[in-house]
């Protein structure tokens, strides 16, 4: 299927990320996924996908966008970063050419088991970009909500085609400080913080998921740089999500240190996030908590909530709480 978003010459330049690759005519993109064919830039992932399934919303993981809702997740192959630690990647890692799943399909299975929003996941969304513009405008006309989970390192123009399509909601993982991008990529941190303070002043509902991988834990200073940018990109009321490390593809590094992450949830909430929590481990702070009352609003047990607390997006003491919620 012919891709979007490149310029034309002798060789043709991705715009989607900012990889900003300039394939050569019979070459591919980093990502492998986009190919030059006598100057045309085609994409190989359309409705290429690797998995389709409901799952919790809050697997994302989403803690204040619809709680205790399903989402129809779907996912392609391969990435466009290159993190060693990758938690997916026996995905991201790889490419297969499966039968082609049209949009339509996802959102008639979508209707069929009572999701109340799609998902792009477990790997790089923007892989799917072209079927993702497509998929969101079918999605809003069945009155589902529609969400990414990314790494956010997609270029502005990118970013735009995709709200105009209809997203709603983004769960953006935000790796480190630029030390940790340059392990990664040719990119820096603020090209991912930009996409996150766009997509929230557009209206787009916003959570920020980080990894404390082995170089985050090894260099704390790390984590007062993120706790800072998300301040300064975000404000207080959008929430931060530390998760814990364990060791995959090529990174055998023990698993973050419980008290680090504690710690560093700790110095992000003194700092002044109202709504920070751990993952990827049974804690307290897997609940939300009123930042004014402390009284306990949403009760959760891993991807499950237990309790709902809040009525019509506010807490009993008044206090409006950031999300997208429904009265349960």
């Amino acid at each position: 299927m012919n891709a979007k978003l490149y310029l034309k010459d002798r060789r043709v330049k991705c715009l989607v990320c900012w990889n900003l690759c300039e394939i050569e005519d019979g070459d591919r993109g980093y990502c492998g996924v986009r190919v030059n064919r006598g100057g045309k830039l085609e994409t190989l992932s359309y409705g290429n996908l690797s998995a389709v399934e409901s799952r919790p919303i809050e697997i994302k993981p989403f803690y204040h966008f619809l709680p205790g809702s399903t989402s129809i997740t779907f996912s392609t192959y391969s990435c466009n970063l290159s993190c060693p630690w990758c938690q997916n990647w026996h995905i991201s890692k790889t490419f297969f050419k499966s039968k082609l799943i049209p949009p339509e399909k996802i959102i008639e299975m979508a209707v069929e088991r009572g999701d109340r929003s799609t998902c792009a996941s477990l790997n790089e969304p923007t892989l799917l970009f072209e079927y993702l513009l497509d998929l969101f405008p079918i999605a809003r006309r069945k009155n589902l909500l529609n969400t990414i989970v990314s790494n956010g390192y997609m270029t502005p123009k990118c970013l735009k085609m995709l709200i105009s399509a209809g997203l709603d909601a983004m769960n953006i993982d935000i790796k480190g400080n630029d030390a940790v991008y340059k392990m990664i990529s040719e990119g820096k941190s603020k090209y991912i913080w930009r996409n996150a303070r766009f997509a929230f002043k557009k209206g787009v509902h916003v959570e920020m998921v980080f990894l404390q991988s082995p170089p985050v834990y090894r260099n704390p200073e790390i984590v007062d740089e993120v706790i800072e940018s998300h301040l300064r990109y975000l404000g207080s009321d959008v929430p931060l999500h530390f998760t814990r490390y364990f060791p995959a593809y090529l990174s055998k590094e023990p698993p973050t240190p419980v008290d680090f992450m504690e710690e560093s949830a700790e110095k992000a909430r003194s700092m002044g996030i109202h709504f920070v929590y751990i993952g990827n481990l049974p804690h307290k702070l897997e609940s939300t908590f009123c930042p004014r009352c402390g009284r306990i609003l949403i009760r959760r047990r891993g991807v499950r909530v237990l309790e709902n607390n809040l009525l019509g997006g506010k807490c009993r003491c008044g206090m409006e709480i950031y999300g997208v919620f429904e009265d349960v």
